[in-house]
């Protein structure tokens, strides 16, 4: 199974408004729109399904959606297009991922789930909540920990990977001793 977050890049929110899902072994699609999400925050497709509370797109208008974004198995050009996105056959979830789930349609676009993204959103998420419980500003923050406000949003957002030495400056800036442990 792999599993995208889906983001509208022009949107008011920069956090994922669903989750896209696809099933390697069926080759269906799902997404699930997250509980904050309203008609305006997903592709017009899923909208009139959020207007209704339904938070659980069904497979065939996820595959519309999909379908929509990327080159068709039967295009002309097809193995122009995969080559150009280092695919050496069609799969309609690689060639999704390759692209972003960009389309010049619409400003939605995707990040693909693994356990470094994962452990990305659960470290940005951390750094706010001791940002928020230090009292302090993203741009407090930054200024105290030499970074711009707009690297501490990305990080917050866990849509950064830092280095120890940066983790070691937020600490610093936010009165925390750093502490890395498996579990």
């Amino acid at each position: 199974m792999r599993r995208f977050e889906l983001i509208d890049g022009e949107g008011r929110e920069l956090r994922p408004s669903a989750i896209i899902s696809y099933d390697e072994a069926t080759g269906a699609y799902g997404a699930r729109v997250e509980d904050w999400a309203e008609p305006g925050d997903v592709p017009a497709i899923f909208a009139a399904f959020v207007a209704r509370g339904e938070r659980d797109i069904p497979s065939k208008w996820v595959q519309a959606w999909v379908d929509e974004r990327i080159a068709p198995p039967g295009r002309q050009n097809i193995g122009e297009v995969l080559r150009s996105h280092g695919l050496m056959e069609y799969d309609s979830a690689a060639l999704l991922a390759s692209s972003a789930g960009r389309s010049s349609q619409d400003g939605f676009y995707m990040r693909e789930i693994g356990a470094s993204a994962k452990s990305a959103r659960c470290l940005g998420r951390l750094v706010e909540k001791e940002r928020l419980a230090a009292g302090k500003t993203q741009v407090d923050l930054a200024g105290q920990s030499g970074m711009t406000q707009t690297a501490v949003s990305v990080l917050e957002r866990g849509g950064a990977n830092p280095t120890l030495k940066t983790l070691e400056r937020i600490a610093d800036a936010l009165g925390k001793n750093l502490i890395i442990k498996f579990e």
